[in-house]
């Protein structure tokens, strides 16, 4: 790791120590080798430089919006970070291929399946594009619950540390290993990986998945 990198992961780490409380004992659930689909809830754009922080040495990138790289200042943090812009509307191959690459260099993937940030904490329905790369690559996922970050502005104007509440799933992957994933298929994949992280959260914030059954025919959770 390079100096400059560890400065800023060091700047970041009390960024978080100072203006949050932040119990991190559930990260501990992350497996600490092979590649890995981290699923993650998106409420803020604090929600990936938190877990790149304290997941050091366990190497992740994050997909983030491409508008990110129009400041000078976040492009250098993108860039840092190992960060994969993404075109919001249109998944081009060029991301793909990115995407592919870090899990064959056995490294976490973060992803939002839900594709935008949700205003109120409560989840939104899930994209379909995470699930084409969990198949094609067919790696392993984990969903991450990251609750508490929506109320940051309000907590700050208070000068109040916010809590954040982190839950860490099973490890699970997808059971047709094999074959073509049609556009069904993948919608659905993608709403079951959703229920995953649902599972994860209280009812009340379970947003579009809210009063949907936990249930798993697609997916299957790793020993």
């Amino acid at each position: 790791m390079k100096m400059s990198e560890r400065m800023i992961n060091a700047l970041l780490r009390a960024f978080f120590r100072v203006c949050f409380k932040i119990d991190r004992s559930e990260l501990k659930k992350v497996p600490m080798e092979g590649p890995l689909l981290m699923m993650v809830n998106h409420t803020s754009n604090l929600e990936g430089p938190m877990l790149y922080g304290y997941l050091q040495p366990r190497k992740l990138h994050a997909i983030a919006k491409q508008e990110l790289w129009k400041s000078k200042f976040m492009a250098y943090l993108m860039e840092t970070w190992g960060s994969i812009p993404v075109d919001r509307e249109n998944m081009g191959r060029a991301t793909m291929d990115a995407c592919f690459k870090i899990l064959d260099q056995n490294h976490i993937l973060a992803i939002a399946p839900e594709g935008t940030r949700s205003k109120d904490g409560t989840l939104q329905r899930g994209k379909g594009g995470v699930a084409f790369i969990a198949h094609k690559k067919n790696a392993p996922m984990i969903p991450v619950a990251v609750m508490g970050f929506e109320k940051t502005k309000a907590n700050m104007k208070r000068l109040k540390r916010t809590v954040i509440t982190i839950k860490v799933g099973k490890p699970f992957e997808i059971i047709q290993k094999s074959g073509r994933l049609d556009a069904e298929t993948r919608d659905k994949l993608g709403d079951e990986i959703m229920l995953h992280l649902a599972a994860l959260m209280p009812e009340e914030r379970r947003g579009y998945y809210q009063g949907k059954p936990i249930e798993f025919n697609l997916t299957q959770t790793i020993n």
